[in-house]
């Protein structure tokens, strides 16, 4: 009787071995599953990341060089308008009865003006740089942030192992497993990078905006400029 006891016991022990390796191999073949698929999800977000970074070089590139276009512009006009007022009065002060002290106090306000217009423009030019900037660190922190995301999605499957006890509850693991890789998705597919592409989005929508507010800046400062001269080229004249 105590014989077959313990081979009784012998056979259950090696069962439940027998049962809880079987269970072991199932949960490392659904584990491996979860890695090719945790890998998968990973390599969308870094190519949607990739992506996501050239784009903003593009659009941010393409604001700074159609911002200096305008700011060229502006400088020809600014300076056109400055050589042509001294030329007036330059061609005034040659005639004999000059008052050249006058019109040298002309000059003066000439050159006033140019630096008061070569301030505007410097104002303008900021504004844009600052929002520039500003697009740039905001960017910058989304992509770090979706990195992040995309890397820990690689290392889930690695992670699990360290919280939970697969040798005593392996349908906990695979439970666990399960319900994470669906959050992932549905937070990169329905949160994340809908999110994003909204602001990449809005980035090339609003460039166009942010480089016609700038040309209407600069475009404010000509005109200033202008009201100025034409005041100088009154006053010529007089002298």
């Amino acid at each position: 009787m105590k014989t077959f006891a313990s081979f009784a016991l012998c056979v259950l022990f090696a069962a439940v071995s027998v049962t809880a390796q079987l269970s072991m191999r199932e949960l490392a073949e659904i584990t491996e599953d979860y890695r090719v698929r945790f890998d998968e999800l990973h390599e969308d977000k870094d190519d949607f990341i990739r992506l996501a970074r050239v784009l903003i070089r593009a659009e941010l590139k393409g604001l700074n060089e159609a911002t200096l276009v305008n700011l060229g512009n502006a400088r020809n006009d600014i300076d056109d308008i400055l050589a042509d007022t001294r030329e007036e009065i330059a061609n005034a002060i040659l005639e004999p009865n000059a008052n050249e002290q006058c019109l040298l106090g002309l000059v003066d306000r000439v050159i006033e003006e140019g630096r008061r217009a070569g301030e505007g423009m410097s104002s303008c030019a900021a504004d844009k740089i600052q929002i520039k900037e500003g697009l740039g660190d905001e960017f910058r922190a989304l992509t770090n942030t979706l990195q992040r995301i995309a890397t820990a999605a690689s290392e889930y499957t690695l992670y699990t192992f360290a919280i939970h006890n697969s040798f005593t509850d392996p349908e906990e693991h695979v439970e666990w497993l399960e319900e994470n890789f669906a959050n992932q998705v549905e937070f990169w597919d329905n949160v994340a990078r809908p999110e994003a592409q909204e602001d990449l989005d809005n980035l090339e929508i609003n460039r166009p905006a942010l480089v016609e507010e700038n040309r209407v800046c600069l475009s404010a400062v000509i005109a200033s400029l202008n009201t100025a001269m034409n005041t100088v080229r009154g006053q010529i004249n007089s002298c």
